[in-house]
């Protein structure tokens, strides 16, 4: 097995355009939330997170082997008081579109925790 170590940099809608059907074991990502990022992003409404998203998971998908993993990591916005429901929007689309939905993934590591806590 030959085993690629190769960082691409760049905007991954055009990035993955280069890469092979079927290359990854697995894809983390973790895209800026709604309204956040502005500077870098441009700030994406919630109203508009999955139409954003969509064209990325498709890319992510062709190129991740059918063994392979994807891990979103996303939150909700709040906007007027209440959860935004573009996170479980954005789920029932890619569902539509193949993916399967599991809820949590664990992250168990002895000597610090994700995030920004020492302990």
């Amino acid at each position: 097995m030959d085993i690629i170590n190769k960082i691409l940099l760049g905007d991954c809608e055009d990035i993955l355009k280069e890469v092979p059907d079927n290359t990854f074991d697995l894809i983390f990502t973790s895209p800026p939330y709604a309204d956040q990022r502005k500077s870098t992003y441009g700030g994406i409404k919630p109203d508009d997170y999955v139409d954003w998203f969509l064209p990325k998971a498709a890319e992510f998908q062709r190129v991740l082997k059918p063994s392979g993993t994807f891990i979103l990591n996303i939150k909700e916005r709040v906007v007027n008081q209440e959860r935004h429901t573009y996170v479980i929007n954005l789920i029932l689309k890619m569902r539509e579109r193949g993916w399967l939905w599991t809820e949590e993934f664990i992250w168990y590591k002895k000597n610090s925790y994700p995030g920004k806590w020492p302990k």
